[in-house]
């Protein structure tokens, strides 16, 4: 009988533990390989696009994202999702027809065009109509959007509305689905995510992840009000993020380094053991001797281009278009040229932003682009040293202003492998009549959508006076779990040091960073230094010089007298 009773029990074990592991594993495991197929003006992923791509690339295990007359059709056959996106008017290549017509996997169907595709040919597109409300909430600005008539026993997920007279935005009917607009960057990403469940058919998740970063911590940072922000959130039992490692005077060019400030080092070391996690904010946060904190580090804002010269004491150039070039093939040796300019620039400041803070015991574990303006380049060679990136990404070559953040963490296309951790309710700004107001919009909208990030940030130079009720707010909205790195894979790296983050463990940080090439690149970085140095050399030599004459002196007169004596 006992015997009987200890199997039941063991058995009922084996059940409860199954439970728990199978519905994690199988989330892993159906995961749909995707295939995103675009049609644009010049051919090229546009900022539509790529942030269509970073928002998909949390439910999908892979995304292709190929040009419409680049598919390779024995790829298309392998995904489970083809979303076909068409931003122009244009002819739909015939292969691309011809697949999407036998494909018998899901497809998600975008913008013009869609009435080429025989899948839709009981799908009716009236022609374009511009809405001022989405779900009941009235729009910013007017947004244009096709006019659907989807085929009976659809379900409608979106309505727009103008005037009174509602519109279809997204439909789904079984494994078809259509969204009526091209444009997802402002409040219609929230209607596009929350319906990406549906038309993908999966579960939503219960949870919110969390975080706040302690913005813009610099050598001039006022140890005191960081380490009350800092205090605070440990004291809760809040992960948090932190830090720049350099200072640039505007006015000097002088540089003033973290470790000149002996007490925020010791601020920072205490707060990262206790659950502050670094993120190198660049360098020096800033571009042609800007204020740190205020300047851009990896894109030239004056000139509204990626940098192309790693002297950043002269104005370079205005970037030359393909207009300047008889071929193309000139054009893009040009782009190749310009390419290698920046990566130059762009390992010179990370390598040095790892190594500073690593000699000064500061951990870095992921990366945060100063004003989060950085080329789809710049991303490509910041991938090669963080595994992880927090805040928006810029989604243009040519514009900084074209940034955004999908709602979900996810591996873009445009971060090259990066993990991202979006800044999606911004920060408290004290100058505003109601500094939480737009914070509160923002997290409404977000509790609507599943599984969404809840980022922002905070500065410390403003004290305590407002950390308590940002964190009130968000942890106001429901299943909110705080975001902590330390509980995942994080690698950090350069020429000289290695810093990895495993799950549940302790940092591990590998280091062979060569003293004398710090102490040069600071002679480099502050000429006066070395006079300083060279001054101070040829003092002390004179004084050793002199030291050693009057030594001399010295026993040259006591052998005097002795003689005398004798």
């Amino acid at each position: 009988m006992n015997y009987k009773r200890l199997m039941s029990i063991f058995v009922l074990a084996m059940l409860v533990q199954l439970i728990a592991i199978v519905p994690t594993t199988h989330a892993e495991e159906t995961l749909p390989k995707m295939t995103f197929i675009y049609m644009t003006q010049d051919h090229l992923p546009n900022s539509d696009v790529l942030f269509l791509e970073a928002t998909l690339a949390a439910f999908a295990k892979k995304i292709d994202l190929v040009e419409a007359n680049q598919v390779n059709i024995d790829k298309l056959k392998k995904s489970d999702v083809i979303v076909f996106m068409g931003e122009e008017k244009g002819r739909v290549p015939r292969n691309v027809r011809d697949a999407i017509q036998s494909f018998k996997g899901r497809i998600i169907a975008i913008g013009h065009n869609v009435e080429q595709l025989q899948p839709y040919k009981q799908w009716k597109f009236v022609g374009p109509e511009s809405i001022r409300k989405l779900d009941n909430d009235s729009l910013e600005t007017i947004l244009s959007i096709i006019h659907v008539i989807p085929p009976e026993e659809s379900e409608t997920l979106s309505t727009g509305e103008n005037l009174g007279e509602r519109f279809p935005f997204i439909v789904k009917k079984g494994k078809l689905s259509y969204i009526a607009a091209t444009a997802f960057r402002t409040e219609t990403k929230y209607s596009v995510s929350q319906s990406l469940y549906s038309l993908l058919d999966q579960k939503p998740p219960d949870v919110h992840q969390a975080y706040i970063r302690l913005e813009d911590i610099s050598p001039i940072t006022d140890p005191k009000l960081l380490k009350e922000t800092g205090e605070y959130l440990s004291e809760h039992n809040i992960p948090f993020y932190m830090v720049i490692p350099v200072y640039v005077n505007s006015e000097t060019g002088e540089y003033t380094t973290l470790a000149s400030n002996k007490k925020l080092v010791r601020v920072l070391k205490e707060l990262q053991k206790r659950g502050g996690m670094i993120i190198a904010h660049g360098y020096t946060h800033s571009y042609r001797h800007e204020e740190t904190g205020e300047g851009f580090e990896f894109w030239d804002a004056k000139l509204n281009q990626k940098i192309i010269t790693k002297n950043t004491d002269e104005t370079p150039p205005k970037m030359k278009n393909s207009l300047d070039f008889t071929s193309e093939e000139e054009y893009q040796k040009y782009l190749n040229k310009m390419n290698r300019l920046e990566k130059e620039y762009i390992d010179e400041k990370l390598t040095n932003s790892i190594e500073h803070l690593t000699q000064l015991g500061l951990y870095p574990i992921a990366f945060e682009a100063p004003h989060y303006a950085m080329s789809p380049n710049g991303y490509h060679v910041t991938s090669e040293y963080f595994s992880s990136i927090f805040g928006q990404v810029q989604l243009s070559d040519e514009n900084w202003e074209v940034m955004s953040a999908p709602l979900f963490a996810s591996k873009p296309a445009i971060t090259s492998g990066m993990t991202l951790y979006p800044e999606t309710i911004g920060f408290i700004d004290p100058t505003l009549s109601d500094p939480y107001q737009e914070m509160e919009t923002k997290l409404k909208q977000l509790e609507k959508v599943p599984g969404s990030m809840i980022g922002g940030f905070y500065h410390p130079y403003i004290g305590l006076k407002y950390l308590p009720h940002m964190v009130e707010l968000i942890e106001s909205v429901p299943n909110v779990e705080w975001l902590d790195l330390r509980k995942t894979e994080q690698t950090v790296q350069s020429d000289h040091v290695k810093i990895k983050q495993e799950k549940d463990k302790p940092i591990q940080v590998a280091s062979s960073i060569n003293g004398y090439k710090l102490f040069f690149q600071n002679i480099k970085e502050r000429p006066f230094d070395l006079v300083l140095w060279v001054l101070a050399i040829i003092v002390s030599l004179t004084i050793l010089v002199f030291f050693f004459y009057i030594l001399g002196l010295r026993a040259r007169l006591r052998k005097r007298l002795f003689e005398e004596r004798n």
